[in-house]
């Protein structure tokens, strides 16, 4: 009997995630020797050919398919699900599943929560193919550049962990690569790896780490099969939280398993014994390349499929199948029962205003007494201390302090403790209110080997006015922005230089940054890419400008509807100007959240804040809000 041929469907325009496994299937299907085609333009037809649909929920939705014509491809074709089940993704995936003749899914877990919807289901236990395999094409593992590497959507739970982290990975090569879930992930989105790009990461990687989505129940530590395989495939060793549905690989054999709170200890050790390392790595690899190679679960579907004749005689859509596909869409994306609550939002803008407005008056104040008193309501005064070269330093680092005699010693102290660099130090005080010039002096007396510059400004001129102030004294052709409660690793200013210097066109690079205080997590995580930032502002001042650029572009705005967003609206700008940045994917820096900062007090208006960005920038690609 001839083999009937295998088409495996997945969305043109959808994660291109799916896009891998689906070519994963296909290979799969080819090695037992079957006529196999992935196809991305058309819906299943009742042709005879065995019809597999990737992520059913994208292909169908994003493809634009009637009611009819997707009631009619899922009853000739089989759907393959990927989703964590107790996600709206997954009920949503379901529902286009309904009148399938047998669904599939790559986990234990999927497989048990379909069949608990009164559905047929099969699992579909994923392995390797050759196509994944570039550890046998690459370097010894000896001799791998990256020590760590993470991939995955960005959630406030992995952020939080990922930043336990950072004091174990700033002095090893790390690569975290998170983003974020708010636009479809199409491919080209900067971080993002896919096929043979993100195969070579992984066999570069001695580590990968893998973090649940959120601290849930036993039950909903969902064991994520492809990416594991992946890196199994690539001789990358997987240090994961406890998880479930891993069954038939062995915990502690095949990959370590560990709370989040010890991955830290965990991994450093690991990577300080590569003998282990590399016996873990082995056995995984024999294991997803060999017993559980893809093409066997692939080939026993396929002969399931041809058995019972299934897609040859599609039935009609049924009654029930529409109130079950209903049921399930309805779960997965419930109706408001009103309108996104918003309270008080004059009342919130009005605070804010009033504050603006206070804040402005006290400026004013202080600029007629720098007026009065010196002559100048611009005044300044600069004291130079250190040892200073007529040759400048590779990097300056601007430090803008008002208020903060309590944190900018270790702020200075981390400045100073860098490594590999040459430097120098500016710090603006904007007029502050503590003894924190004095603090300053103190400490440019105890450290003579570092070239500080102390500007004071007589009178507060805000932010961005303190920014630009500092920038006039570099010297340097690179200058490091930051507030005088941050913090940076040794290792920092060195790789963002050498970020800098390895793309000429870039004006200025910045890392990922943990950070600690009252709301742990991560800031500056994802890539340059302006959709993205159009969306949020997710890039902290914290970064290194070529001097030149920010000097050229004008430096930060000073005007006074951009309070609490000055940072936001100079990377907007810069976008606006054809600028780029260059994200270094490391935790470099240590960014101290506390409830009190300006961007609080931006939330008090952000509509109009952001209504106001939209106007002065109205090329950039901003996402419609309701």
């Amino acid at each position: 009997m001839h083999n009937r041929d295998v088409r495996v469907f997945v969305a043109a325009n959808g994660n291109a995630f799916m896009r891998d496994i689906a070519s994963w299937i296909v290979e799969a299907a080819g090695m037992g020797g079957r006529d196999a085609a992935l196809v991305d333009d058309r819906p299943p037809q009742s042709d005879g050919s065995i019809n597999l649909v990737v992520a059913p929920h994208e292909f169908f939705l994003l493809g634009a398919c009637d009611p009819e014509a997707i009631a009619a491809a899922a009853r000739c074709s089989i759907p393959i699900c990927t989703e964590q089940p107790g996600t709206g993704w997954f009920l949503r995936s379901l529902a286009y599943c309904v009148g399938s003749p047998l669904v599939v899914d790559i986990n234990a877990i999927g497989v048990a929560a379909i069949e608990r919807e009164g559905v047929r289901a099969h699992r579909l236990q994923l392995g390797a193919v050759p196509g994944i395999d570039r550890w046998s094409h690459m370097i010894p593992a000896a001799e791998r550049d990256v020590d760590v590497v993470f991939l995955g959507a960005a959630t406030e739970y992995r952020a939080e962990a990922l930043a336990s982290l950072a004091p174990v990975l700033w002095g090893r090569s790390s690569d975290i690569r998170a983003f974020p879930v708010r636009r479809p992930i199409v491919g080209g989105e900067p971080g993002l790896v896919f096929g043979v790009e993100k195969y070579d990461l992984l066999a570069n990687a001695r580590v990968l780490v893998n973090l649940h989505r959120s601290a849930g129940a036993s039950s909903e530590r969902y064991f994520e099969w492809a990416r594991m395989v992946e890196a199994m495939a690539n001789g990358c060793v997987v240090v994961t939280e406890p998880s479930t549905g891993y069954e038939p690989l062995i915990a502690g054999e095949h990959f370590i398993e560990c709370e989040a709170a010890d991955m830290g200890a965990v991994i450093a050790g690991l990577l300080d014994d590569e003998s282990r390392r590399s016996r873990i790595a082995g056995a995984a690899y024999d294991a997803v390349r060999g017993p559980l190679g893809l093409e066997r679960s692939v080939g026993e579907l396929l002969r399931i499929i041809e058995a019972e004749r299934i897609g040859i005689s599609p039935l009609p859509a049924t009654r029930r199948d529409r109130r079950t596909a209903r049921r399930l869409a309805a779960r997965a994306d419930p109706p408001p029962l009103f309108p996104v609550y918003k309270p008080y939002r004059e009342a919130r803008r009005t605070v804010y205003d009033a504050f603006v407005t206070e804040v402005e008056h006290r400026r004013e104040i202080g600029r007629l007494r720098a007026l009065v008193e010196h002559g100048d309501e611009l005044h300044t005064t600069v004291e130079h201390g250190g040892t200073r070269t007529e040759q400048p330093a590779e990097v300056g680092v601007v430090v803008t302090m008002f208020d903060y005699a309590h944190t900018v010693v270790e702020t200075l102290d981390s400045i100073a403790a860098s490594t590999d660099v040459t430097l120098e130090i500016v710090v603006v005080d904007d007029s502050s209110r503590d003894d924190g010039p004095d603090v300053v002096r103190r400490w440019m007396a105890e450290h003579p080997d570092v070239a500080t510059t102390l500007v004071r400004c007589a009178a507060n001129r805000g932010l961005p006015g303190a920014r630009n102030l500092g920038v006039e004294y570099v010297r340097s052709n690179s200058l490091m922005i930051m507030d005088a409660d941050n913090l940076v690793y040794p290792t920092c200013l060195r790789r963002l230089a050498d970020a800098l210097e390895a793309d000429s066109g870039a004006a200025f690079a910045y890392s990922t940054l943990e950070a600690f205080g009252d709301a742990p997590g991560l800031r500056s995580a994802y890539g340059w890419h302006v959709p993205w930032l159009c969306d949020a502002p997710y890039i902290d001042a914290q970064a290194m400008f070529r001097t030149s650029a920010l000097r050229d572009f004008g430096g930060y705005r000073v005007d006074a509807d951009a309070y609490g967003w000055e940072d936001w609206d100079l990377w907007l700008g810069l976008a606006a100007a054809g600028e780029y940045g260059v994200h270094v994917t490391e935790m470099l820096g240590r960014y101290r959240t506390q409830a009190s900062s300006m961007v609080s007090l931006t939330n008090l208006a952000a509509d109009g804040l952001r209504a106001s960005l939209v106007e002065r920038y109205p090329h950039l690609p901003w996402p419609e809000l309701s």
